[in-house]
């Protein structure tokens, strides 16, 4: 952390004033403000995965049964989620459903069951066996109040309930008292309880509109201050595990009560402008020790995380321009399952987030205060230890770890316009900065830039990659490796230029190693020594041989094994070179275990391990033994693509990774592995197409429990067991499988979306069906057994078999003749039906086809012909086939047209986009939806921008022309990127500079084409 130097006589005075103050605040009890010493801290991005659904919508409450399903208190019901799945219990005028859809609290009592307060229907326990509920309606001699607000245990197997005429209680055999009036309780004042908290000593802690108070038994209400005031309504109230009380006020934000006080202390927001002291606080959650959350509904709104020990906080926030933020900032509730996964829900769905991945840190936003998620496709490493980031949108932005954004040097400071593609630290610290117009320099405070003239080579040529060794200077470009000398004071002076003889003058990425250079290219890899120039020879066919590929980044590990990262083929490692020269390699890819077989940028930890960046996430490989881990969203690596070549490690360290929507940071050393056992729960039995209660095979009964009993009338149709593993941190990674032991002889998988065993017409007997999950690394759980019993049908009682052999030997003799007649009658007829069924497949075959490759809304080709197409014609170019380009359009603002005027409107503009694409292209161009509102087209024959300029406007004017729509007319713009095939490009290469062209034409304010580079 950077420090400010001083005199020692101005020290002591400092210390003492600062011991003086701390000794105040903590006499006080008001949380102390400190220097946060954290690297990244004021800059991570905290995300979410967002689920949004009516079923889990405006949910007010949570709780986690015995079992490990979430149970989700909402303004329109009950309901249970297992992660994939919803199941929502309304109000019904049944006596075993639940009488009012208002629920307002859940909990989970010591005996592992589930109650529900509700607005107006009192309380509901539910009943798992029969998967009903259970009613406790107010009554003279049941609750007091309808309303129930919050209960808890009280410590002999009955429950505090808080109504809204005060608490009351129900005893372990479910009889009602009022002994909460014992307790002081009748001295509250009017309006009811809200929330209420039970310590360990058997205390009570009850929040009302009118303050918070605290009861014990033969003792009167003791009123709580709040920083020294009183009558503060308070809305939530939650007990940390180092024993502090948390309360969330109505109006005046949050306070906290130390283990003794008398007095609660207000939590202090830092930053410039605090406003949580006059914010609503909805929920409060303890992240991890010491790291309290505050769902807040105010102006300001969102979640204010507050780090204890050092008193400061920051606000989790919504941000449009950032899809996996905070869904909405006005919070309702929060909760934190066993695991450690935290949700926030608000009016449309539930936000999710799991704090516990510290290895890895997320920066979306470089700097706050501009809007979009940073593309960083340079990443640089400073020697005071800031990092310079080249910006997709041009410029470079230079941060701090410990004070977040730094400063900008951009076009005004003397940068060209346009992109920095590789940044280096050279001779007397000064940055290379290789860009799309040639080589710069800065100087190491950032403030400014100028063109560095090279000789022998074009001022405006691209700089692709930079290495320096000593005073040399590696440059690599379009026109192949240039070494100048760097000497301080001196004018750079080519060493050496080499082009033709790397095997392909495109050079993607330079490493220095002793005396040589190692190159790698669009094609493959070249080493360069002093008096020889060695183009590695590539084999795709042959595994131990280089396959050919751009090689995206180098790395020597710590072995002095060269490794290179592929796009197409993943990680490549040189592993010997044999007796006649000739290199060996091995290959690292999806099928070893690798994310993604697109790998962008190698680095190696301290401890000498070799992450790869890919198009699908992080990925871990140990150099001994080559085992690879992949980590993603569960393991907090939120960034799904990485751009070519782009990271670092820094001095602390950490493992930078540049992505298109941010930046990764890697703690390798707190890398933990996720070794949570997630419960295996039935979550749905289906017999004879008929629910059946799952409760009786989650209550830990094993195969005790009565079995899933199959008659003879429900063998035709079976029975059919959903399941799931708990693991609800990345429930698409968890693994399933399934056997029915006596009928199956090995486990059956199951999909993560599906998890479902279904049988039928089994044959009569015993079965025992085992149910398996594992969580998100694979690790399997026990399995849960279920069993099932088949009832055997009339015939094939033993009785009834005997007169059937019986009758089959005295109609046998008779019966071939009659079989002999009836198989060439048969004969006749089955040949005239294959006639007949072979004209009906060809038709089917048809219909399918035109289904399998066409859009039914637009009638356009659609995703799956665009893939076969753009090959063809990549296949075609390859062999020297005409030019062509590729077209990426997106519509603007499609999902307001969906939220005005519905998703009917949203259908008809699509369809209409579809027409003005067929007019606005030439017979020869085939225009394709890809999903949602994007769409492409293939357009041949056109290889500059000359060429796509009449094409792009022409598309844009027919897709901004207005739709009429009912009473209104929709008016909607498009985004156009075009990239035009490159020799060498593949389709996926081809597809992804198309795609960054949509982007820049986005962000340079949509209604736009841009050409990609």
């Amino acid at each position: 952390m950077p420090h400010s130097n001083c005199h020692r006589l101005n020290i002591l005075p400092r210390i003492f004033a600062s011991l003086s103050l701390l000794l105040c605040l903590l006499m006080q009890g008001v949380p102390v403000r400190a220097e946060p010493g954290e690297r990244w801290a004021g800059m991570t991005h905290t995300a979410f995965k967002r689920y949004v659904h009516n079923d889990i919508s405006s949910g007010l409450c949570f709780a986690q049964d015995a079992q490990g399903f979430i149970w989700i208190g909402t303004q329109s019901g009950l309901t249970r989620w297992d992660g994939n799945r919803h199941v929502k219990y309304v109000a019904d005028a049944r006596d075993d459903a639940l009488p009012d859809s208002y629920i307002i609290s859940v909990h989970v009592d010591s005996r592992g069951r589930l109650w529900a307060g509700m607005n107006s229907g009192g309380l509901a326990r539910y009943d798992p066996e029969h998967d009903n509920f259970v009613r406790y309606r107010a009554s003279p001699t049941g609750l007091r109040d309808p309303r129930v607000a919050a209960m808890a245990d009280d410590g002999e197997g009955g429950l505090w309930i808080a109504t809204g005429s005060g608490l009351d209680h129900l005893a372990a055999d479910g009889r009602f008292t009022r002994r909460g009036d014992s307790w002081g309780a009748t001295a509250l004042p009017e309006g009811g309880i809200d929330t209420l908290v039970r310590d360990a000593d058997g205390a009570l802690w009850v929040g009302t509109r009118r303050g918070l108070f605290q009861l014990q038994q033969d003792q009167p209400a003791r009123p709580v201050p709040l920083a020294g005031k009183s009558g503060i309504a308070i809305g939530v109230l939650f007990k940390d595990s180092a024993g502090r009380l948390w309360i969330g006020s109505r109006t005046s934000g949050a306070f906290v009560l130390a283990p003794g006080a008398a007095v609660a202390a207000p939590v202090l927001e830092s930053g410039a402008q605090p406003t949580l002291q006059n914010e609503r606080i909805s929920a409060i959650v303890e992240a991890a020790p010491g790291e309290i959350w505050f769902g807040t509904d105010g102006a300001n709104g969102g979640i204010v995380v507050l780090d204890v020990e050092h008193g400061t906080s920051r606000r989790i926030r919504h941000r449009a321009d950032t899809p996996d933020s905070l869904a909405d900032n006005d919070v309702m509730a929060m909760f934190m399952e066993r695991s450690g996964i935290i949700y926030a829900s608000d009016m449309a769905g539930i936000s999710q987030h799991a704090p516990k991945p510290r290895a890895v840190a997320t920066i979306r936003h470089v700097d706050a205060a501009r809007s979009g998620v940073a593309s960083v496709p340079g990443v640089m490493v400073a020697p005071d230890g800031r990092l310079w980031l080249g910006m997709i949108s041009g410029g470079i932005d230079i941060i701090d770890p410990y004070q977040g954004y730094s400063s900008r040097l951009a076009a005004s400071a003397g940068l060209p316009q346009g992109r920095v593609l590789t940044l280096v630290t050279g001779p007397g610290g000064d940055v290379y900065l290789g860009t799309q117009h040639g080589l710069f320099r800065a100087g190491a405070d950032g403030r400014s830039a100028q063109r560095l003239p090279l000789p022998q080579r074009r001022a405006e040529e691209e700089v692709y990659a930079l290495a320096v060794a000593g005073n040399t200077l590696w440059l690599g470009g379009l026109d192949g490796l240039w070494g100048f000398d760097l000497t301080p004071g001196a004018a750079p002076r080519l060493l050496r230029h080499e082009a033709k003889n790397l095997g392909d003058s495109r050079v993607t990425a330079i490493l220095p190693a002793g005396d040589d250079v190692w190159v790698g290219t669009r094609t493959g890899l070249a080493r360069v020594s002093a008096d020889a120039v060695e183009a590695i020879p590539t084999d795709l066919a042959t595994p131990d041989r280089l396959p050919p590929g751009y090689v995206s980044s180098l790395l020597l590990d710590q072995a002095g094994r060269l490794w290179l990262s592929n796009f197409g083929t993943g990680v490549v490692i040189m592993e010997r070179t044999d007796a006649d020269g000739r290199r060996r390699f091995r290959r690292i890819g999806m099928q070893q275990g690798l994310p993604d077989s697109g790998a962008n940028k190698l680095l190696q930890d301290a401890q000498g391990m070799v992450w790869a960046s890919t198009d699908a996430g992080l990925a871990r490989i140990d150099p001994r033994s080559l085992a690879v881990r992949a980590l993603g969203p569960g393991e907090g690596v939120d960034v799904p693509t990485y751009w070519t070549n782009s990271g670092a490690v820094t001095p602390a360290g950490e493992l930078v990774f540049g992505g298109l929507s941010g930046l990764t940071v890697v703690r390798p050393k707190a890398l933990v592995d996720w070794h949570y056992t997630p419960p295996v729960v039935v979550t749905r039995i289906q017999l004879n197409d008929k629910e059946v209660p799952i409760g009786p095979y989650n209550a830990g009964l094993a195969g005790k429990a009565a079995p899933i009993t199959v008659t003879t009338a429900a063998r035709e149709r079976g029975f059919s067991v959903e399941f799931a593993a708990l693991d609800y941190s990345a429930p698409e990674r968890n693994r399933y499988a399934y056997q029915l032991k006596g009928f199956d002889r090995h486990w059956v998988d199951s999909e993560a979306t599906s998890r479902r065993a279904s049988y039928n017409n089994l044959p009569p007997g015993d079965y025992v069906l085992q149910l398996r999950g594992s969580n998100r690394n694979g690790e399997w759980a026990a399995p849960l057994e279920v069993p099932v019993r088949v009832l055997p049908a009339w015939h094939q009682e033993p009785v009834a078999r005997l007169a059937m052999i019986a009758l089959v030997l005295v109609l046998g003799a008779g019966l071939v003749q009659m079989r002999t007649a009836f198989l060439r009658r048969r004969q006749r007829e089955l040949e005239a039906m294959v006639e007949a069924r072979t004209a009906e497949l060809r038709a089917t075959q048809a219909q399918l086809e035109t289904l399998a490759y066409g859009d039914p809304l637009t009638g356009l080709a659609n995703r799956r012909l665009f893939n076969d197409e753009l090959r063809h014609l990549v296949a075609q170019a390859e062999r020297g086939g005409p030019a062509f380009t590729l077209l990426l359009i997106d519509l603007d603002r499609f999902k307001p047209v969906n939220d005005t005027y519905g998703h009917d409107a949203g259908d008809a503009l699509l369809a209409a986009t579809a027409d003005h694409l067929r007019a606005a292209v030439r017979e020869a161009d085939r225009p394709f939806r890809l999903g949602g509102d994007e769409f492409a087209v293939l357009l041949n024959r056109t290889g500059n921008s000359e060429m796509l300029e009449p094409v792009c406007t022409r598309i844009l004017a027919h897709l901004a022309s207005p739709l009429p729509h009912g009473d209104a007319v929709i008016a909607i713009s498009a985004s156009i990127g075009a990239a035009v095939y490159r020799e060498g490009d593949s389709h996926e290469q081809l597809y992804k500079r198309a795609d960054v062209a949509l982007y820049e034409a986005k962000a340079a304010g949509r209604d736009s084409w841009r050409l990609a580079d």
